[in-house]
């Protein structure tokens, strides 16, 4: 089971970054898609997954949070908050290109930091 829920949340993390790319993609090239609600609906729904998906993961794994060697799953659950809010930010079309464009890059630094806290299992803000 555990193999299932691992490889299932990493299928759609990568599902979640293809869209995300392909929607930022529409929206500065201005095709029709890019205006359809369906989209971020779908986006959105991929990231919801994900959470429950991990968050299954870490209770399969009894990995306690709020003690000091599970930390890191505490960061990377803030981190994929902030993700989340860089990834609304970059598919708003009332914020200025300027702003979108830095969300964009931002959402894959936030991303990288994701990944550097899965490989590493160590907290590297909430050192205790």
């Amino acid at each position: 089971m555990y193999h299932f829920l691992k490889y299932t949340h990493l299928t759609f993390i990568l599902l979640a970054v293809l869209l995300f790319v392909v929607s930022f993609f529409w929206l500065k090239t201005g095709h029709k898609n890019a205006q359809k609600v369906v989209f971020k609906k779908i986006l959105l729904h991929t990231h919801f997954t994900i959470l429950l998906l991990g968050l299954a993961l870490v209770w399969m794994m009894h990995i306690n949070p709020f003690e000091s060697h599970g930390f890191w799953v505490l960061e990377k659950i803030g981190a994929f908050v902030a993700y989340s809010i860089m990834v609304i930010v970059a598919l708003d079309k009332n914020k200025g290109k300027g702003v979108q464009l830095l969300s964009f890059i931002g959402a894959f630094g936030w991303l990288m930091y994701i990944g550097q806290l899965a490989i590493s299992k160590q907290a590297i803000l909430l050192v205790g």
